[in-house]
C-alpha cells in the first residue's frame, strides 16, 4: 500500500515531490525509486512528477480509494512547488494544536469583490503610499448594503448576487501561497454553522503566506498589490459572510488572521524587514485588524520541536513587523 500512497501525493496542488518532502510527508521516500522505474514518476530537477502513465494510475488507484482527487501536472516552476509544499508540510508538523483541528491548503482558489482598477485602490508617489479603496462608491455602497454589525443569515447571499449582477461588480482572484487555518477547542465549536461561511473561515485563526522566491526584486508595488487583494477578501469576510463573528467568534473570543511573507533566508529576511518596517503599518491599515509578519524556510528548517499551540509556534518561528 505503500508505493501506492506515494503515488497518491502527487495530487493537482502537490504536483512535485522531492525524496526529502515524502519523508517530511510520513512516507517511504525509496518508493518513489520503484515508482520511478516503473514508469509512474520522472526526475524533473531535484524531484519528481508524474508521466501520463503516472496519471493514468492515479486516477485508478483514486476511483478505488473513493478520493476525489486529481493527479498533478508537470510545474512550470518546480523550485516554487516545491518551496509551497515545504511551507504546508512544516506548518503542520510544527505544532500541536490544542484540543483542535489544523488544515493547511495549497494556493486555495479565494475570490474578492470588487475587483477595482489599481489606481482606485491606492496612490503611491514618491514611495509615500496612500489608500484609496475604503472611500471608493462601491466600498462605500457595499458598506451600507451590509452592515457589519447584523447578523448573518442566508439572504444576505441573494442581496449579494442581486448587486453583483445589477451594479456589475467585477470580481477578482485571490490566490495566496498557502492558507493555515486553526481553530482551537473543537468541543466548542464543533455545532456551529453558518449557511453564509463561504470559505469555512468560521471559528478559526487564519495564516496567509506569500512565498517570494527573489525579494530582493519585489517592489512597493507588488507588496500593495498582495495587500489589496487581502484586504478586500477580508473586508468581504467581515461585512457579507461572517459580520459580527470575524474577528470575535462565537464563543465572544479573538480570532486572528494574519499575513506572511516567506523567504529563504535569515539574511534576506533582514534586508526585507529593513525594506518593510517603515511601511508595515501602512501596508496593513485597510485589513485591520491584522498583523503582517516575515518567516524564513531557514528558520523553519532548523526548528526540531512541536509547539504545544498555533500561537507558540508563529512566534519562535516569525517575526511580526506590524507592532
Amino acid at each position: 500500500m505503500s508505493k501506492e500512497k506515494v503515488l497518491l501525493l502527487f495530487d493537482k496542488k502537490r504536483p512535485f515531490w522531492t525524496k526529502e518532502l515524502v519523508k517530511l510527508a510520513g512516507e517511504d521516500p525509496k518508493e518513489l525509486d520503484a515508482l520511478e522505474s516503473s514508469g509512474l514518476i520522472a526526475a524533473k530537477g531535484n524531484g519528481y512528477v508524474l508521466t501520463e502513465k503516472g496519471k493514468k494510475q492515479f486516477r485508478q488507484w483514486a476511483e478505488e480509494l473513493w478520493l476525489e482527487e486529481t493527479p498533478g501536472d508537470e510545474p512550470e516552476n518546480a523550485s516554487l512547488e516545491e518551496r509551497r509544499l515545504e511551507l504546508a508540510l512544516r506548518f503542520d508538523l510544527g505544532f500541536k494544536g490544542f484540543k483542535g483541528h489544523k488544515q493547511s491548503f495549497i494556493k486555495p482558489e479565494l475570490s474578492f469583490f470588487p475587483n477595482l482598477p489599481m489606481d482606485r485602490i491606492y496612490s503611491c508617489v514618491a514611495g509615500n503610499i496612500k489608500w484609496l479603496l475604503m472611500n471608493d462608491p462601491l466600498i462605500l455602497e457595499m458598506q451600507q448594503l451590509f452592515p457589519r454589525d447584523r447578523k448573518p443569515k442566508s439572504e444576505d447571499l441573494l442581496t449579494l448576487e442581486k448587486w453583483i449582477n445589477d451594479r456589475g461588480v467585477l470580481i477578482g482572484k485571490f490566490v495566496p501561497d498557502i492558507l493555515c487555518l486553526n481553530q482551537c477547542d473543537y468541543e466548542y465549536y464543533w455545532r456551529d454553522n453558518i449557511s453564509t461561511d463561504r470559505w469555512g473561515l468560521l471559528n478559526k485563526d487564519r495564516i496567509f503566506i506569500r512565498y517570494l522566491e527573489n525579494p530582493e526584486n519585489v517592489t512597493i508595488e507588488d507588496l500593495v498589490e498582495d495587500m489589496s487583494r487581502y484586504a478586500l477578501f477580508l473586508l468581504n469576510n467581515r461585512l457579507v459572510f461572517l459580520p459580527g463573528c470575524f474577528d470575535i467568534d462565537t464563543q465572544q473570543q479573538s480570532t486572528f488572521t494574519w499575513w506572511v511573507w516567506c523567504v529563504d533566508t535569515v539574511a534576506q529576511a533582514k534586508e526585507l524587514s529593513r525594506r518593510l518596517k517603515p511601511l508595515a503599518n501602512i501596508l496593513a491599515a485597510p485589513s485591520a485588524p491584522t498583523d503582517l509578519w516575515l518567516l524564513t524556510i531557514e528558520t523553519l528548517r532548523s526548528y526540531d520541536k512541536k509547539a504545544e499551540s498555533f500561537y507558540e509556534f508563529v512566534d519562535e518561528v516569525a517575526r511580526c513587523i506590524t507592532r
